[in-house]
């Protein structure tokens, strides 16, 4: 389930961004794709005894922080519009599966402390 909604997330990001150019589809790269490797992750883990659910959490931030550097330090380099672009598929990779973890999440955890 929460993989459907995630990819469902990221593909309305990377529709906002489809004529936007290369720097816009950098941007949205460097934040869904480790968005959806880390988050599909974090599922597996939500609710489980220890702490593999924050070192998944820690991971997909250090792995976007580290990309999305990457990214801006080479659009900075490119020009003006490159950032601009950058910018706009970065929170197109972003704002929709975040928003989307956060209600799934949210929903996972009310559900458990109900049923207790």
């Amino acid at each position: 389930m929460f993989a459907a909604g995630a990819a469902a997330s990221a593909a309305l990001g990377a529709i906002m961004i489809s004529r936007a150019g290369a720097w816009a589809g950098a941007g949205f790269l460097a934040t869904a794709v480790p968005g959806l490797i880390f988050g599909l992750w974090m599922a597996r883990e939500h609710g489980r005894p220890g702490s593999r659910f924050a070192l998944a959490l820690g991971s997909g931030f250090l792995v976007r922080l580290v990309l999305v550097a990457s990214a801006a330090f080479l659009a900075g380099r490119a020009g003006a519009d490159a950032g601009w672009r950058l910018l706009a598929g970065l929170a197109a990779g972003f704002v929709p599966l975040f928003l989307f973890e956060t209600v799934w999440f949210g929903r996972n955890a009310l559900r458990r402390e109900g049923a207790r």
